[in-house]
């Protein structure tokens, strides 16, 4: 199954990013968020100091909402709380960063006891999702100017929503 997004040109923007499905069907969205206008002006600005990286999305079943861990948390690596309401039944999980050169991301998100490693090839444009080291999905740019994004799943048992997927993906975008 196939899903595909456009993000943003503007990295600050808190503008509602649309998934749709293979018939061009809305099935979700996801964006950024902040806590008020204070926050996003602090944000946008160019200065390197308080940048925190939350984002919210939604489809038919879940509801996610990525907020990134305090600043003492932080100061090693970068951990996220991934809070996802499905039926009614709120459920916490954690992203935490594992990149130790920046041009080639990794990220580990820790959902019902397995660990789904994100892997962003800089030179091949393709986010590889493995657990226990086999490709379940695959995120692909299928055009660089606005950056359409193609998301595949490769494998049919893959307990990941399309919309941990472009959250997870558009956080790894944001921070790298």
């Amino acid at each position: 199954m196939n899903f595909y997004a456009v993000l943003p040109m503007w990295r600050d923007s808190s503008k509602r990013i649309t998934i749709h499905n293979e018939e061009d069907v809305e099935v979700g969205f996801i964006g950024r968020k902040y806590k008020n206008k204070w926050d996003k002006l602090i944000q946008t600005s160019s200065l390197p100091i308080g940048r925190k990286i939350n984002v919210y999305g939604e489809n038919k079943a879940h509801v996610i909402d990525i907020q990134e861990q305090s600043f003492k948390s932080n100061l090693l690596k970068m951990k996220w709380d991934v809070s996802l309401t499905h039926a009614d039944q709120v459920n916490q999980y954690l992203l935490e960063d594992k990149t130790k050169i920046s041009t080639n991301p990794r990220m580990v998100y820790s959902k019902n006891d397995k660990e789904y490693l994100l892997k962003k090839e800089m030179f091949n444009r393709v986010c590889e999702v493995q657990v226990d080291n086999q490709v379940c999905a695959k995120i692909s740019i299928e055009k660089k100017i606005p950056l359409s994004l193609k998301i595949s799943y490769l494998a049919e048992d893959v307990d990941l929503s399309v919309v941990e997927l472009l959250g997870i993906y558009y956080i790894i975008t944001l921070t790298y």
